[in-house]
């Protein structure tokens, strides 16, 4: 039995067979033609790619299950349709006088190069739609067979060194048991549509290739990222038993989804969800929601060598809203520097990072690009729904810095005489020691509160959340961790001021009973744990849960 590991992008267990997928190779020759032949070269151009558009309108048209799916398709064919596309290979084949397959090979191969050269994981993946798109053209120009999927059985776990995201549509429908690759990343589109469709998949799995042989029994568990290779009989028997019984809670968690999110004693937890990008609005809507907590925005501004302007951000912001309304969307302004940096900021490594230009901080340094997404907030709000929120505040000034600028941006969109919505709810994240000690201060300037409690953990411990070899150290039930998070529900609910939890806290059943009973107003959860912590809301009595967290707390009070 080998073991690997690797990054889990849609949760559950996978047992089944070994079916390795290789990608016929599109042999692509450097060529050379004449300049009479330029003009036979630009209309089979033009041919194919019309070609390739219906061909992609009809995967369109043919598809039930999924929003994100026609979403992402939706795309691949705006790459098609982009008049620099179009220019940039009509250019090479009259001036540079290269045949139709190399120049469109070496378009797209210079495009992918620099999405993969991106710094976030995110954002370089994108580079599986470029390639997508390049293979479906390329396959169309040279008459090319496609993968064949006829072979397929029911119980094959597909293993490939990456995957594109019309494939992975593509082997669904064939009722595969999970899917697994070399390369890849949590947010890639292929990545997407896999968590979309439930399907157990997990990536950037080192060696995986060679480490499988056709037909031989595997097991992916989507829950940790762990890979088990002609797994031994009493592995094979416990994730046997571990696989039906995430059949069963599963059947009965889908119950859930239209009960009201109410302790035994009627007490109302409001929960939402967390996305990363625009498509996961319709995991959202399938788990019925009561909102987005906490929309990360960041991942917007790291797709390109300039930041998004207002109107990119506006129309994301709106469209996302209007899917969601009557339920609230929570946007998080810009959180960029720590891990995540940005080109369309010129934002460098520094020496500590994640005590560094981060956060708010960040768009204080930088008012014209945070002005930006204010007024795409403020005009997205048409419905009065969407609400934003700053993160990494470490004190009441920079709140009241915030709100200076919002002020300005309603009184230039006015001037402009531009629509928007005056009515904004503006809210602070709570993730650092000093924030939660100050949270009454910050209470009084805000309409609500969300505690990250991922960094709140980390800044408070002293520990790192990313470094292994400190794991024993990262505690979320630790003494000062959860006085803070008491201390800041207290300061709150004195202004009258709702308190979230949108950290891992809120994703982790163990927790939940415990957060109930401190008086947490709301959860904000990955979509995919939703209906799991809706399940642990519905168990709890809110009264027994007070009374609990009382005793722990006056027992964390005792001088020992």
């Amino acid at each position: 039995m080998k073991v690997l590991k690797g990054t889990s992008v849609s949760m559950g267990i996978s047992i089944g067979r070994i079916k390795k997928i290789q990608k016929p190779k599109l042999q692509i020759k450097k060529k050379k033609i004449n300049e009479s032949e330029v003009d036979d070269e630009i209309l089979r151009f033009e041919e194919s790619v019309k070609n390739v558009i219906n061909e992609v309108d009809n995967l369109i048209e043919n598809i039930q299950h999924s929003q994100d799916n026609k979403d992402i398709l939706t795309t691949h064919k705006m790459i098609l349709k982009d008049p620099e596309f179009s220019k940039n290979v009509k250019n090479l084949i009259s001036q540079e006088l290269m045949s139709l397959e190399f120049a469109i090979k070496t378009h797209f191969t210079d495009i992918i190069e620099i999405f993969n050269k991106m710094e976030n994981d995110y954002y370089s993946e994108r580079s599986s739609d470029y390639e997508d798109v390049a293979y479906r053209l390329l396959r169309q120009v040279l008459d090319h067979e496609d993968i064949n999927l006829d072979d397929l059985e029911e119980d094959s776990i597909l293993i490939l060194e990456n995957i594109t995201p019309s494939l992975v549509t593509k082997v669904f429908s064939k009722n595969i048991r999970g899917l697994c690759t070399e390369k890849g990343s949590k947010n890639s589109h292929s990545s997407i549509i896999a968590r979309s469709l439930n399907l157990p998949m997990i990536v950037n799995a080192p060696n995986l290739m060679n480490s499988c042989e056709e037909g031989n029994q595997i097991i992916l568990n989507g829950n940790n990222g762990n890979i088990y290779i002609s797994p031994e009989k009493d592995v094979l028997e416990k994730f046997h038993k571990q696989y039906e019984e995430e059949k069963k809670q599963k059947k009965a968690l889908l119950k859930l989804k239209d009960k009201q999110n109410l302790t035994k004693d009627g007490k109302h937890i409001k929960l939402m969800s967390n996305i990363e990008i625009p498509e996961e609005v319709e995991q959202v809507k399938n788990v019925n929601s009561e909102g987005i907590g906490l929309f990360r925005t960041e991942f917007l501004f790291m797709d390109s060598d300039e930041a998004p302007s207002e109107q990119k951000q506006f129309e994301i912001y709106h469209k996302i809203a209007l899917k969601c309304e009557p339920h609230p969307v929570i946007i998080r302004t810009i959180d960029l520097g720590g891990d995540k940096l940005s080109r369309a900021l010129n934002i460098e490594h520094e020496i500590n990072p994640n005590l560094g230009c981060r956060g708010i901080r960040i768009s204080l340094k930088h008012e014209n690009l945070f002005k930006k997404q204010i007024k795409a907030i403020l005009r997205a709000n048409e419905k009065g729904n969407v609400k934003i929120m700053f993160p990494m505040i470490s004190c009441v000034a920079e709140i009241k810095k915030a709100k200076n600028i919002i002020a300005e941006c309603k009184a230039e969109l006015t001037k402009e005489k531009i629509a928007f919505n005056d009515k904004l709810e503006i809210g602070a994240m709570i993730e650092i020691p000093s924030a939660a000690i100050t949270s009454d201060m910050i209470a009084k300037e805000c309409d609500f509160l969300s505690i990250g409690t991922n960094d709140l953990v980390q800044y408070t411990l002293a520990v790192d959340r990313d470094n292994p070899s400190v794991t024993e150290y990262y505690q979320p039930s630790h003494q000062s961790v959860l006085r803070l998070i008491q201390m800041t529900i207290k300061n709150a609910h004195q202004e009258n001021v709702k308190v979230a939890i949108c950290g891992e806290m809120a994703s982790e059943k163990k927790y939940i009973e415990l957060l109930i009973g401190m008086g947490i107003d709301e959860l904000s959860v990955s979509p995919g744990r939703l209906l799991m912590i809706k399940n642990e809301i519905l168990q709890t009595d809110f009264l027994k849960a007070k009374k609990m967290d009382e005793k722990i707390f006056r027992s964390l009070n005792e001088v020992e």
